[in-house]
């Protein structure tokens, strides 16, 4: 297939009719007839009654074509960008071959889906049914938006806007609390913290919009708020009666409160990602995958999946812009890859399965003014090539000859790399190694690589751990396999343990982890 064929719905042919009132309603030919400088039709002098001419039908017929010629220049323009699209996709595609999870599964020659929707053999006008969520109006970021014009704005106890579909909803959450904000000075620390800190893992946000708090709806500023919370030292937690855990869980049910009132799709995508880093309590890890999954849906219900087959493109459609509101390809394919990982970093660490189908998925790379998040895409590869090389069911593992390799030559080439990359990858390490350990014999080269990496996870920066499940999961994993190992590195074991102490009030698994390994 050389060409992207655009689908298009087909326009119906209308045959314009120039007639005066009389003809027309009674269907008959109109042939007009000048006598005395007159316009009249021939039907008219014979019935010697007034001839009322109109031009509208003429009228209609030119703009109609007028449109129809403009719509048609305007995808021609649209075919030429998508055809440039596929073709690099399709580079791309070729490039990463079969071994990896991040690309669209080498379907970059093709176009992007072929529809099963029983309506896609009406409205398609190609033999392979494509279904462009774009052309047909399928891509819609507002929930109820048949009403959403119709929606009075409000404004909150804190002054923010608040669309106000419900009264009554509004008035509940008015009263629970939930749009009530931390004082303004709490507020830029606490973005400052994310900025800095979190966001060049997690840039859910456009970063020119950090000094414009208002311009966040009420959800996605209380998640900011939940996860650069539980990154706060005792010492700058202003609110000093409360220690971090609990802060935490405030912003928490805080949140989901105001998920309630979201009408925006892409903030709660952009809040669920953050929300899903929140794990306290026995049922924790349980609400962080379901939010992670919300998250995956929403993708999937927007299109953003197969974004390079239908967005980005159309810089003007108006399903991608609401009271000023404008989502770019940028963004787009960020919340993509941000929940991809925190896809497969969930079911690593909650033992569960990945949402994600990359066979299914049509997307670009991340964007190349973001290197720590191309970092984070290529480690979660890596750790989902793990997972299904030892953790899979066994009828669906994969033989990855390369991993082991792949694994070694990332460490020698991240001398410069991020700490907490260096952490994650640490984590990839151990799980993959303690698959290769052999109890009995104790293979001393699998115990030297384990050694290096218990090492690695004790030097780290205890900032690192309060961020990400994944730095608790790194020191227990640590404290399990010195007990395997029957090793009695007293320093080790200590410095794991004070890393524990330091976490049990901000991590709840931390706490009951240390708990566990003191009986």
């Amino acid at each position: 297939m050389n060409q992207f064929i655009i689908t298009t719905q087909p326009t119906k042919r209308r045959k314009a009719v120039l007639a005066c009132l009389n003809c027309r309603k009674s269907h008959r030919k109109c042939i007009l007839q000048t006598n005395n400088n007159q316009n009249s039709c021939q039907s008219c002098i014979d019935k010697s009654i007034e001839c009322k001419w109109t031009s509208q039908q003429s009228q209609k017929y030119s703009t109609t074509t007028s449109i129809s010629k403009k719509k048609f220049e305007r995808f021609k323009q649209e075919e030429q960008i998508y055809s440039t699209v596929v073709a690099s996709e399709n580079h791309h595609h070729q490039q990463l071959g079969d071994g990896g999870r991040g690309g669209g599964g080498g379907c970059g020659k093709f176009q992007f889906i072929c529809s099963t929707h029983p309506i896609a053999s009406f409205l398609s006008t190609d033999k392979f049914l494509c279904f462009d969520g774009d052309k047909f109006g399928l891509f819609n970021p507002w929930r109820s938006s048949p009403n959403i014009e119709t929606n009075t704005i409000t404004t909150g106890s804190t002054g923010s806007a608040i669309e106000d579909e419900n009264p009554n909803l509004t008035e509940y959450l008015n009263r629970e609390g939930a749009f009530i904000l931390p004082p303004i000075n709490e507020q830029r620390q606490l973005m400052e913290i994310f900025i800095n800190k979190i966001y060049p893992f997690f840039p859910v946000i456009d970063i020119c919009d950090k000094d414009s708090l208002n311009k966040f709806s009420p959800l996605l500023l209380n998640s900011i708020f939940l996860v650069a919370s539980r990154c706060l030292s005792n010492e700058n937690n202003i609110n000093i009666n409360i220690n971090i855990r609990q802060r935490c869980q405030e912003l928490f049910e805080r949140c989901k409160l105001l998920e309630l009132n979201e009408n925006n799709k892409i903030a709660l995508i952009q809040s669920f990602l953050l929300m899903s880093i929140h794990e306290e309590g026995i049922n924790g890890s349980s609400l962080s995958k379901e939010y992670i999954t919300r998250a995956c849906n929403l993708c999937g219900d927007l299109g953003i999946t197969t974004l390079s087959g239908s967005n980005g493109t159309v810089q003007d459609t108006q399903h991608r812009v609401y009271k000023k509101l404008y989502y770019g390809e940028s963004i787009l394919t960020r919340l993509f890859w941000i929940s991809y990982c925190c896809d497969i970093l969930s079911a690593a660490t909650h033992a569960r399965e990945v949402y994600y189908n990359m066979n299914d998925v049509f997307i670009g790379d991340v964007p190349k003014e973001f290197p720590e998040l191309t970092i984070f895409v290529e480690l979660s590869t890596l750790l989902y090539r793990t997972l299904g090389s030892h953790y899979r069911p066994h009828k669906g593992r994969i033989i990855d000859e390369k991993l082991s390799t792949d694994i070694i030559n990332w460490q020698s080439s991240s001398i410069n790399h991020h700490p907490w990359l260096k952490l994650l990858h640490s984590y990839i390490c151990m799980i993959n190694l303690r698959c290769e350990l052999d109890p009995i014999t104790l293979d001393p080269i699998v115990v030297k690589s384990l050694h290096e990496q218990f090492i690695n996870v004790a030097k780290c920066d205890p900032f690192w751990f309060k961020f990400h499940i994944v730095g608790v999961h790194s020191l227990l994993h640590v404290t399990s396999l010195l007990n395997v190992l029957g090793n009695d590195n007293d320093d080790l074991n200590n410095n794991i343990r004070k890393s524990l102490e330091d976490l049990k009030e901000i991590w709840w698994l931390a706490a009951s982890g240390l708990k566990l390994f003191d009986k």
